[in-house]
């Protein structure tokens, strides 16, 4: 199950260690931000960089959502990582499916890696690996000068518009080729 804690943005690599600190082991199994990687030219040249997706978001993995924000509301830092008393909140259905898909993509818990695509000769893309394979749904826009896909998705009651990085596959196919 999934918790999510709405903290002041450029807090949540502390909300993180005070967590893994604070809370124990069967109450959190991790807590991470999401980061996405994406492609950005610089000086002519195609570089890596790391962003934060969503900030001012921290997730927790528990099974126990309930003793979770009892042990969150004994401690005083509490009231210091959020806006308000009510900032955690159980992430349900399609909306903890979508976190599990993307947060479990890259190398550690929260980097949402690099999805490859190719671009066949009609125009069409085809997503060949990373987090979009599972979410073509989702996809409502691929910019090829940006090296982004835009998606879609409800998150936190609120629709969400939310941009994840895509690399080039170098072969432009023939799509007769593509179906076989």
């Amino acid at each position: 199950m999934w918790c999510v804690m709405h903290v002041e943005d450029g807090e949540e690599k502390r909300t993180e260690r005070f967590l893994e600190k604070f809370l124990e082991d069967e109450i959190c199994d991790s807590c991470f931000h999401l980061t996405r990687f994406r492609r950005k030219k610089y000086g002519g040249k195609w570089q890596t960089v790391q962003e934060e997706l969503l900030p001012g978001y921290v997730f927790i993995a528990t099974d126990e959502p309930e003793k979770l924000h009892k042990a969150l509301k004994r401690t005083p830092e509490y009231r210091l990582l959020g806006s308000d008393d009510a900032h955690v909140s159980v992430l349900e259905g399609a909306e903890a499916d979508f976190i599990k898909r993307i947060a479990e993509s890259g190398k550690k818990s929260g980097e949402i890696a690099l999805s490859k695509i190719r671009v066949l000769k009609d125009g069409r893309v085809e997503i060949l690996s990373g987090p979009l394979c599972y979410m073509e749904d989702l996809v409502s826009k691929i910019d090829l000068h940006k090296r982004t896909a835009e998606i879609e998705t409800d998150f936190m009651g609120q629709k969400k518009r939310l941009y994840l990085g895509v690399e080039f596959e170098d072969v432009v196919c023939d799509t007769n080729k593509a179906r076989a």
